[in-house]
C-alpha cells in the first residue's frame, strides 16, 4: 500500500468508525417495536434519553403511532407501550423527542402542519409509566410556527 493510500485510510477510518458509531443504538434490541406495521409514511423517528449506565428511555414514531419504552437489561431489548392510544393523540405526527428532568419524561410530537403536542410520563429510576392526555402547545406569538 502506498503512503498516500494509507492517509487517506487513516483519514477515512476514523470517519467511517465515527458514522457506524452515530447509527448503531447504545443497546441493540432483537424484537421490533410491538407488531406494528413499518410500513413508511415518510415520518419515522426514534429519540432516547440515558442519564446513567443504568436506565435508558427512548420514544419512537413508526407509520404514525407513538412508542415510549424503556431499556430491560435482562431482556436485552427496550419494552414499548403504545402513546397513540392515550387522549388527544394528534392525527398525521410526524417526528417525536424525549427530554426528562426529575421525575417526569416530556413527550413531544410535531404533525405534518407543524402543530405540536406534548405527553409526559413518570419515571422512577428504569420505569416508564406514561398514560396521560396529550395537549396542544400554544404556537409562538411572534407570527412564526414550529
Amino acid at each position: 500500500m502506498s503512503t498516500a493510500h494509507r492517509h487517506v485510510l487513516s483519514i477515512i477510518t476514523p470517519g467511517a468508525l465515527a458514522l457506524i458509531a452515530l447509527a448503531a443504538p447504545a443497546h441493540a434490541s432483537s424484537t421490533p417495536l410491538s407488531s406494528v406495521s413499518h410500513t413508511s409514511q415518510g415520518c419515522e423517528a426514534i429519540d432516547s434519553y440515558a442519564p446513567n449506565a443504568h436506565e435508558e428511555h427512548t420514544v419512537a414514531l413508526v407509520d404514525g403511532r407513538a412508542f415510549a419504552g424503556e431499556w430491560d437489561a435482562k431482556k436485552r431489548t427496550i419494552v414499548w407501550q403504545d402513546l397513540s392510544d392515550n387522549p388527544g393523540y394528534p392525527a398525521h405526527a410526524c417526528d417525536i423527542t424525549i427530554s426528562e428532568q426529575g421525575n417526569k419524561a416530556f413527550i413531544k410530537t410535531i404533525t405534518r402542519g407543524g402543530k405540536v403536542y406534548e405527553t409526559t410520563c413518570d419515571t422512577t429510576g428504569k420505569d416508564l409509566k406514561c398514560g396521560k392526555r396529550w395537549t396542544h402547545l400554544k404556537p409562538p406569538t411572534t407570527g412564526h410556527r414550529p
